[in-house]
């Protein structure tokens, strides 16, 4: 029995380590530095394919490396190491990135996820 725990572990592990790896990606291609950061819409589509933790992650990953302050407890703990917030106010995130962000949050509310 003691092995199975394991694998199970792994198996969360993996798919933990693999949602995060889509996110980052997403994140990479938003805050791009070069001009075409600009002009990138991102591919709204690919966000149903996401689990409620994955949606909550992105979200505030987006939030934090746009320096905006973090409201729970929860998201300063996943993101204690990120640069200091600036902001409380998403107005000052690009508007491709608030846009992306509204999205987010509307596939989180479609799938019933928890704000958590």
């Amino acid at each position: 029995m003691a092995s199975r725990g394991g694998e199970t572990g792994k198996k969360n592990l993996f798919v933990r380590g693999a949602g995060m790896a889509v996110c980052l990606a997403l994140l990479l291609q938003i805050f791009t530095l070069d001009a075409s950061a600009q002009e990138f819409s991102p591919n709204v589509s690919s966000l149903g394919s996401l689990t409620c933790q994955q949606l909550w992650y992105l979200e505030h990953e987006l939030l934090a490396v746009g320096r905006i302050c973090l409201k729970s407890a929860r998201a300063r703990r996943a993101f204690q190491r990120a640069k200091p917030c600036i902001s409380s106010e998403e107005r000052i995130l690009p508007a491709n990135v608030r846009s992306y962000l509204t999205e987010v949050r509307k596939t989180a509310r479609a799938k019933n996820c928890s704000k958590q």
